[in-house]
């Protein structure tokens, strides 16, 4: 009988776990949604600002949720986690994960979409989110919610930031890339590119919509992550 594995998920700049409650509730394998430090239930602690120290962080945490059979998933930033924690369990000699799945952020060779931070004022990045969808517009009319929201998206984005996007050699793991057909923030041919970081099989799915495809009434994308965990994993896929 095949070991049912855990799907991880990693959520977008500015998330929390809860964006994948309705996964973890209908899935028919573990879903771990990792919750980021200074946000819900780990609003207390403070966030990371630099992507080594975070996959530091996430090696000791997720210690025993890896040690089992497991498929990574990220969403934007996320992705780019997911990515680096991979890497770095592999240089020290850890668990790989079945399959690296990414959504809607680009290879990690190639520069993203930067926002000027320490130039924008909170209104126009609140605004600048909710061009994307990132944001209800209803937070531009209450200016006073803006500074604590958008400090952990700030972090978030700090993160982004601070990888070194060079030429890194390619993971032994399947690596499985979605994008979104209007999404504002990847470029379609820096979404292919996640092709040059795996030896094994790579794949790629368009799915109707923009950036915040994880949220998007109608999306097909989390039907889709769970028919490639199942199929990682050696189980039947319908």
């Amino acid at each position: 009988m095949t070991e049912r594995p855990t799907l991880v998920c990693f959520h977008h700049a500015g998330g929390t776990a809860s964006v994948f409650r309705t996964w973890k509730q209908e899935a028919d394998f573990p879903v771990h949604a990792v919750q980021l430090p200074g946000r819900e239930s780990r609003v207390g602690e403070p966030r990371h600002t630099s992507l080594p120290a975070l996959v530091d962080s996430l090696l000791r945490e997720l210690e025993d949720v890896l040690a089992g059979p497991h498929v990574l998933f990220g969403h934007s930033m996320g992705a780019l986690v997911a990515h680096a924690l991979t890497r770095r369990r592999l240089a020290l000699g850890l668990r790989e994960p079945l399959a690296l799945l990414v959504a809607a952020y680009v290879a990690p060779h190639e520069e993203p979409v930067r926002l000027a931070l320490e130039r924008m004022t909170d209104l126009e990045l609140a605004t600048t989110l909710c061009d994307i969808d990132g944001l209800h517009p209803q937070f531009l009319e209450r200016p006073e919610w803006l500074g604590p929201l958008l400090a952990v998206v700030k972090d978030d984005l700090r993160v982004c930031a601070s990888h070194h996007h060079g030429p890194t050699a390619p993971l032994p793991v399947p690596v499985h890339a979605f994008g979104g057909t209007d999404d504002p923030l990847v470029a379609p041919a820096k979404l292919v590119s996640w092709e040059a970081h795996t030896t094994a099989e790579f794949g790629l799915t368009w799915v109707p919509g923009g950036h915040f495809m994880v949220t998007a009434r109608g999306s097909t994308l989390r039907e889709d992550v769970f028919a490639l965990t199942r199929r990682f994993a050696g189980a039947p896929v319908g």
